[in-house]
């Protein structure tokens, strides 16, 4: 199957899922990274305002934020197929705005993220990224929505957090049971998980 097919595929599968079953499958997600050992170590989360096909990620970074942790969230760069992080320091959804595609960003005037100077502040292994994706194969592999701005932003994070010695970042795709698959179609630049959630 192609990257095109299994898009189409799992775009029909997401619009078909029960939204009560949706919240409760998020929420268990949500408590799991919460909970989670690596979550507890980590002072920095670069987390996702969720589309409504997407794990509702609210509570982790409400709870970050609660813990005094980083927590940074994307914005598309106009005209490109890049993003760049911005810190949040309060309620997600009062510092969010909707672009065009109806995607909610960091609002004007919050600190973009400057990734040299943060990593002399904070070590790889203290990063959790949470990473969205409209499939996920059981070995790992990501499919993202086909713009390449996670693989891009990934890549570049890792390579920075290697060059100053550091532990490497943690790499957390989220999804729903129903967008596990046995193996996404990949290419040399699509950049893998640590874990699927």
């Amino acid at each position: 199957m192609t990257k095109a097919e299994l898009r189409k595929e799992m775009k029909s599968i997401l619009a078909d899922l029960d939204p009560v079953g949706k919240s409760f499958e998020s929420m268990s997600k949500c408590m799991a990274v919460i909970q989670s050992e690596i979550f507890s170590k980590v002072k920095c989360v670069f987390g996702f305002m969720p589309m409504k096909d997407e794990v509702d990620v609210l509570p982790i970074l409400r709870t970050a934020l609660q813990q005094d942790k980083k927590v940074l969230i994307p914005k598309i760069i106009d005209g490109t197929n890049e993003m760049e992080f911005y810190f949040l320091t309060d309620e997600p959804n009062r510092q969010t705005e909707s672009n065009r595609w109806g995607i909610a960003e960091p609002k004007a005037g919050l600190e973009r993220l400057v990734m040299e100077e943060f990593l002399t502040k904070v070590k790889g292994n203290e990063i959790l990224v949470l990473v969205p994706g409209l499939a996920f194969g059981k070995d790992n592999s990501r499919l993202g929505r086909g713009k390449g701005f996670y693989d891009r932003f990934l890549s570049e994070l890792k390579k920075k957090t290697a060059a100053q010695g550091n532990v490497k970042p943690w790499i957390c795709g989220i999804c729903y049971g129903a967008q596990i698959v046995e193996s996404v179609p990949t290419e040399e630049n699509d950049v893998k998980m640590d874990v699927v959630l």
